[in-house]
């Protein structure tokens, strides 16, 4: 079964070339039953982004979220979890919160801290299904 991810794939290519021209690292993969791309960014340490053209999976809580032609409020509490909302046309506010979102981390952590979790994620399993984006 083919699934025409064209849109989704420029969408995340740009957030892709906004993030790498900051110093993030990237992992991707691509959902095998429909559009959405996910993105983790420093081995999940600044979260992940999911990119969709529908709502997610109630399983799952992606803190960022760019959903096609979305319209509904941009932060919400779901089940003790803070996630954000946003419309394609918003990939520029995208890349402003992930960098707020790391230097929270980073004020809170340090630098040094910061990097060695991300070593310490970059162990997990979850890196064998997605790809570093280089």
């Amino acid at each position: 079964m083919f699934i025409n991810k064209k849109r989704e794939i420029q969408v995340s290519n740009e957030i892709i070339r906004k993030l790498k021209q900051k110093g993030y690292l990237i992992h991707k993969y691509y959902s095998k039953t429909t559009k959405s791309i996910y993105l983790k960014i420093d081995y999940g340490v600044c979260y992940g982004i999911r990119i969709s053209d529908h709502n997610g999976k109630k399983k799952y809580c992606y803190r960022f979220n760019l959903i096609k032609q979305y319209a509904g409020p941009k932060k919400v509490m779901d089940r003790g979890y803070v996630r954000y909302f946003y419309d394609y046309k918003n990939i520029d506010e995208l890349v402003a919160d992930i960098d707020k979102e790391k230097q929270s981390k980073i004020k809170s952590y340090g630098l040094y801290n910061y990097k060695a979790y991300m070593k310490q994620n970059a162990k997990k399993n979850i890196y064998k299904s997605f790809t570093r984006v280089l």
